[in-house]
């Protein structure tokens, strides 16, 4: 076939693109082989017919990925993506060759596209059928509440169940004053919970992903090969994806204009999808960008930092921080002091028999229970299902009292059940151990409600 004459047929910017398959079932040399003269002018002087892609445009994996797809699995493919690296948005369409043309490690396909400097409504919503009610569901989130961290639940929910992911989260970043924080998050496992990971994702390794995502829309790693053309750029995140069992991730800059202030971040999902999700995940980042930077959440990362995204209530790193404080004598808690620990009983049984959203609902009221009762404290979400209460210069009397009533208002046949520890003191240097006999007295009080509860099994 006349490669030559076949591209020239097009109006477009279009080339004959050859795939080499390598021994280990990923791509090879990726050459174009032949251009028309609009594809020759876009990419310049330097081109010339069968070189390799990347002495033109930086290496992309996505690109290379869906080459490999349709020139090797003939797969009819098409992206409209932010090309960073050349700062336009590209609307690309890749067509197989018949096989006829393919030599034993020589595979082809047609690449034709145009750019566009901003992006364009019509082309963006040219996706599948499969994705769009998914992309539009996401839309409807993010503008049907009121309340922006429930529209941020219910979307990265929808993108844990769309992506099958054992976890999906919103990482907001700010680099000039060194701080991140997860903005909310969904895991598959409802033990699981983002304070479990947080020590993985290192200043280190967050302040590295705006570098190492620069020119691209995203990071998509499948398989070992993936993990490991990735590590030869940024080990030390690589080696926290390993720690953390982590085999598959998406990662995706959310950003305003050419400032990355966040990432959505994906772990362990459905590789089988990986088409299907690259389309889904790039649409839905740019409209979350978009929503996420309208309520200029940058101003209230701090708070972020501190607060749990679904109680309102103080987080594990806002408790880790104040014992510090205390320990180093920096802030101390004023003495006597009281401590309570208090575990939600039956959380995994709601959450099997109303899903989800019931067991969010469950959290939520024992927060407010919590904060009826000792509103005027310190409260922390500490956990998936537990919580802390630092009570600072209380008698020991006012301070049981306070305990009793919370345990009358929380026992077997309420709304909300909890296991309950406590411990006081009026000695400043036993915060800790203080903590760690609520804690004990917590887990006793539990283990007496499962066994006289063996219907609600943890």
């Amino acid at each position: 076939m006349d490669f030559q004459s076949f591209v020239d047929s097009y109006g477009m910017a279009a080339a004959v693109i050859s795939v080499e398959k390598a021994e280990n079932g990923h791509c090879g040399d990726i050459r174009i082989v032949r251009a028309n003269d609009m594809y020759k002018q876009i990419m310049g002087p330097n081109y010339r017919d069968n070189m390799v892609y990347s002495e033109l445009i930086p290496k992309e994996p996505n690109f290379e990925e869906f080459c490999y797809r349709c020139a090797v699995n003939k797969q009819h493919l098409h992206a409209y993506v932010d090309t960073k690296s050349m700062g336009v948005w590209t609307d690309g369409t890749y067509v197989p060759l018949s096989p006829e043309f393919d030599t034993e490690k020589l595979y082809y396909f047609l690449f034709f596209f145009e750019f566009t400097k901003a992006p364009e409504s019509e082309k963006m919503s040219d996706i599948s059928i499969s994705t769009a009610p998914f992309v539009i569901q996401t839309c409807i989130n993010l503008r049907g509440s009121d309340n922006f961290y429930d529209s941020m639940n219910k979307v990265i929910a929808d993108i844990q169940d769309r992506t099958d992911s054992f976890c999906s989260c919103i990482i907001m970043i700010d680099r000039t004053n060194q701080k991140y924080a997860p903005l909310c998050s969904k895991f598959r496992n409802d033990e699981a919970c983002m304070s479990d990971f947080m020590p993985y994702i290192t200043p280190e390794v967050a302040f590295s992903w705006e570098e190492t995502l620069a020119g691209r829309d995203n990071i998509i790693i499948k398989d070992d090969y993936d993990m490991g053309s990735l590590e030869k750029e940024n080990p030390v995140w690589v080696k926290s994806l390993r720690d953390a069992g982590v085999k598959s991730l998406v990662i995706a800059p959310l950003s305003q204009g050419k400032k990355m202030f966040g990432v959505l971040f994906i772990t362990n999902f459905n590789v089988k999808r990986y088409v299907e999700i690259k389309e889904f995940i790039e649409l839905t980042a740019f409209f979350l960008s978009s929503e996420i930077a309208s309520n200029d959440l940058m101003e209230r990362l701090e708070y972020m930092s501190n607060i749990d995204s679904l109680t309102g209530i103080r987080n594990r790193n806002s408790m880790n921080a104040r014992v510090d404080w205390h320990v180093k004598k920096e802030r101390l808690v004023r003495t006597p002091f009281g401590i309570i620990f208090a575990d939600l009983n039956g959380l995994k049984k709601c959450n099997d028999n109303g899903g989800h959203e019931a067991g969010d609902t469950l959290l939520k009221n024992a927060a407010e229970l919590l904060k009826k009762h000792f509103g005027d404290y310190e409260i922390y979400r500490s956990g998936g299902d537990e919580f802390v209460i630092i009570v600072p210069d209380c008698d020991k009397n006012e301070f049981e009292q306070k305990v009793q009533a919370l345990r009358a208002e929380s026992g077997d046949n309420s709304n909300v059940s909890l296991a309950i520890g406590a411990s006081w003191s009026d000695d400043a240097d036993n915060l800790r151990y203080c903590m760690h006999l609520a804690d004990e007295a917590m887990y006793a009080d539990k283990n007496e409600y499962y066994r006289l509860h063996p219907d609600k099994a943890r």
